[in-house]
């Protein structure tokens, strides 16, 4: 059985491959005078295909572009593949002859045709379908603009700040869940299902992607039965959820329009209202036109914002530059939609991000549908056509030494590609990246809003460093009495860890509750407290040590504990609402608060009391050295903490130890009324630095795109001088150059990508910088002010966990 098996899939790969072969031939038949357009020879039936890398295959497509010319072809398994590598070529064939050059190439691994489905808008080929839905597409994009996006780009980067505050080394996902949430309030008015969103954008990348799904690369077998074809089953699976999900979501914007006086602007909602203007087939065909927008903002956006990163940590030459426009603009807010002409210098970041990583480097092929002669070359009928962006991008007589990154070349009149005036350009609408012609992505301006805001935002709070690169700050030497001093706080957290897990849970819970009361007292007993604190706490660390003895070492609460605790706090200055279990938080919005309560590390007394204060565990004293410190905690603090926590207590470690600081603000608490906050100097260049602990080795549950090697983030409110304009930072060098040629760019850091058709750069080590303290603090009160008031919903998980491939082609699970 298995012997005749092998023969029929043989059979059937031979037969396709000739008719290939001759109907390939029968195209290179031409009038005389006409050329076949150069490239490389191949073997017969399967072309070129041993030819290409597993990885950054654009690479070899770039190669061979340098090698026959600015326009070639190449035969991949019998499909003819013509590359074009030059903007001008692209917009005479993509753009002038458009009514030949509009269709889309078949997708084989798709479960439905892709070009007259209905259900892929990007995808489909040029038809009746596929314009009213062009149509819909305009309509929609042209009335959200219009309304700066309905302020969903600002909303959610707030909630991306904080996420990279609480967990800095999981800033690939903070970012692609800051726009799979912007995009799904766009779509649906709510950004529930913003995770599944992202799964379903994930899944769908595989089953387009040349390298993904299987039946892209051996189309035969998608006509083979399911119960053979494990591909093809995977694919069913897929497309069924799909389908699911965006009839739910339509489904449920059509209960919130019947529920709410006031629904959401969203897509759906314009569809929903206007269904008979659209003409559509059906209401399902409106559920994947608006789903399929969806999907796309997902996939495309995050990319550029992860490159943005790279290039911030590899030419850290030019983030002055970028810093002083912020501050000039921006100053104590974040930026939005509006501030887009007074950036030009954020702009220039983004446009060159963009020509510099673009995130679809093979570009979206389209497909001839007539025979055409170009420049005295003859292109086939049914060839398959990309505008390589990776080549387009890189043309040196547009873009001087185009390998670097240089985002004065949108803002120095020397450069060819310098535009004015500077309040419109540069700007990424318009660019090549978003293709051609009748097939030009009509989300440009959703896209330059998410990145623009997005980005704008972190580099508004935070620097970015590499993490080989010099400290900013630099420390003394370590002293004998130094290392003793270290090694005794080692030995005083080991012992309060193994104290802490002997004891019963409930007791803590007790005691930690009775502190918390004691916290929560009336405006004029925390004005006392406030008055008090920091003598008391400047005290208790000048004071001699004395063994604790019998007392009780420190106790952490339950996570949900924690959360009800800190809510209720924080409500009585905010909303005075009370604890509510459904309005618990998501474990990213508070990942934080797991161990946040604890009981109090070295005394049973409130920190307000004067009482003596021992400060040894062991009961063996500190050396003279550790009292004459600021704070005796800000050494395991800068070794063991990661983010200041609510009511100032700081994580120490995962068993649960809580270690005091000196009192920050709270977030979320009002200015007026703060029980726990000493006053504190706007002009205090208090340092304090965060950093996340190595993650365990990445297994097949636990990715690389969940755990990369290593991240610090660092608070210590940098001041930026005034950087020196572009005639100065022209003749800079960047810390990590350029790579040139094909052997090394193997070795270039900033070219690990995922192995799909969207270039997502991987996880890398980077540091972030808080470079101002008292922005940190205004985003924490924000969030958590809008958090109160229920404007950041919770995940909602509409689907099965059907997430095979991820690991094998470089994308993290969605959920942990």
């Amino acid at each position: 059985m298995a012997l005749l098996t092998l023969v029929v899939l043989t059979t059937i790969v031979v037969t396709v491959s000739v008719v290939k072969y001759l109907e390939n031939a029968a195209r290179n038949r031409f009038a005389k005078g006409v050329r076949s357009l150069p490239g490389p020879q191949g073997l017969p039936f399967i072309g070129s295909v041993l030819e290409l890398p597993q990885k950054n295959s654009w690479m070899k497509f770039h190669e061979w572009g340098e090698q026959y010319g600015p326009i070639y072809q190449v035969n991949l398994a019998g499909v003819n593949h013509v590359w074009i590598t030059r903007d001008n070529i692209a917009r005479d064939l993509l753009t002038k002859r458009g009514a030949i050059y509009s269709n889309r190439p078949h997708i084989p691994a798709l479960e439905r045709d892709n070009r007259t489905s209905g259900q892929y808008l990007p995808l489909m080929s040029k038809n009746e379908t596929w314009t009213r839905q062009r149509r819909f597409a305009k309509q929609i994009m042209d009335t959200s603009e219009k309304q700066s996006f309905y302020g969903y780009p600002e909303l959610e980067s707030l909630r991306l700040m904080v996420e990279l505050m609480v967990d800095p080394f999981r800033y690939n996902v903070a970012m692609e869940s800051y726009i799979s949430r912007v995009t799904s309030r766009l779509a649906w008015g709510t950004s529930a299902p913003s995770d599944e969103l992202k799964q379903r954008a994930r899944e769908l990348l595989i089953g387009v992607s040349p390298s993904g799904a299987l039946g892209n690369k051996f189309p035969f077998i998608m006509s083979l039965p399911e119960r053979l074809i494990p591909a093809k089953a995977w694919e069913s699976r897929r497309a069924r959820t799909e389908r699911k999900f965006f009839q739910t979501m339509q489904q449920q914007v059509k209960s919130d329009m019947s529920d709410s006086d006031t629904p959401k602007p969203s897509w759906m909602r314009a569809f929903l209202e206007n269904k008979l203007k659209w003409g559509f087939a059906s209401d399902l065909e409106g559920a994947f036109a608006v789903g399929m927008h969806g999907i796309a903002g997902a996939l495309t956006i995050a990319a550029p914002m992860q490159s943005f990163c790279l290039a911030m940590c590899h030419y850290p030459q030019y983030q002055d530059l970028l810093y002083e426009e912020i501050d000039e603009v921006l100053g104590d807010r974040m930026p939005t939609f509006a501030d887009m002409p007074d950036m030009p210098v954020l702009r220039a970041f983004i446009r060159e991000t963009l020509r510099w990583r673009p995130p679809v480097p093979t570009g979206i092929p389209h497909e001839s549908s007539e025979d055409d002669v170009y420049e005295g070359y003859h292109i086939p009928a049914g060839s398959v056509i990309h505008p390589l962006e990776w080549s387009i991008s890189r043309d040196p007589d547009v873009f001087p030494e185009p390998d670097e990154w240089n985002p004065l070349r949108w803002l120095d009149q020397e450069f060819p590609t310098f535009q004015e005036p500077l309040t419109k350009f540069p700007t990424i609408t318009q660019y090549s990246q978003f293709g051609y012609g009748r097939r030009t992505c009509q989300g440009m301006g959703v896209t330059e809003a998410d990145l623009f805001v997005g980005l704008g935002s972190v580099a508004w709070l935070f620097s970015m460093q590499a993490n080989d690169s010099p400290e900013p700050v630099n420390k003394p030497a370590t002293s004998d009495a130094e290392a003793e001093a270290e090694s005794w706080l080692q030995e005083q957290v080991k012992y309060a860890n193994q104290r802490a897990e002997d004891e019963a849970l409930s007791e803590a819970e007790a005691d930690a509750q009775i502190w918390l009361q004691e916290q929560m007292k009336t405006t004029n007993e925390r004005a006392d407290f406030e008055e008090t604190a920091p003598r008391a706490l400047q005290e208790r660390r000048a004071q001699a040590s004395e063994p604790l003895g019998d007392s009780q070492p420190p106790r952490c609460l339950s996570s949900e504990d924690a959360e009800r605790g800190f809510f209720e706090h924080n409500a009585k200055r905010i909303k005075r609402e009370s604890w509510d279990s459904k309005r618990r938080s998501t474990s990213q919005d508070f990942s934080t608060l797991q161990h946040a309560i604890a009981a109090k590390l070295a005394n049973q007394n409130d920190l307000a009391d004067q009482s003596s204060r021992p400060s040894s565990l062991t009961g063996t004293p500190p050396p003279p050295q550790l009292t004459a410190r600021i704070s005796e905690y800000d050494r395991v603090e800068q070794a063991v903490t990661k983010i200041p926590l609510p009511f100032s207590w700081h994580h120490a470690n995962d068993s649960g130890i809580c270690l005091p600081e000196t009192p920050l603000s709270t977030p979320g608490e009002s200015e007026s009324v703060s029980a726990l906050t000493p006053p504190t100097s706007p002009s205090s260049t208090r340092s304090v630095r965060w950093s996340c602990p190595p993650p365990a080795e990445a297994t097949p549950e636990t990715t690389p795109d969940s755990a990369p090697k290593t991240c610090t983030t660092t608070n210590s409110s940098l001041q930026h001088p005034p950087s020196a304009r572009s005639t100065k930072l022209r003749g800079t060098r960047p810390s990590t150059a350029p790579i040139h040629g094909k052997v090394a760019m193997e070795n270039d850091p900033t070219m690990d990508f995922s192995t799909l058709l969207i270039a997502k750069p991987m996880p890398f080590s980077f540091q972030l910088r808080i470079r101002d303290e008292s922005r940190a603090e205004k985003v924490q009160k924000r969030w958590l002010e809008l958090k109160l008031q229920g404007k950041f919903e919770e995940a909602k998980v509409y689907w099965g966990k059907t997430t095979a491939g991820d690991a094998e082609v470089g994308w993290g699970k969605t959920f942990s």
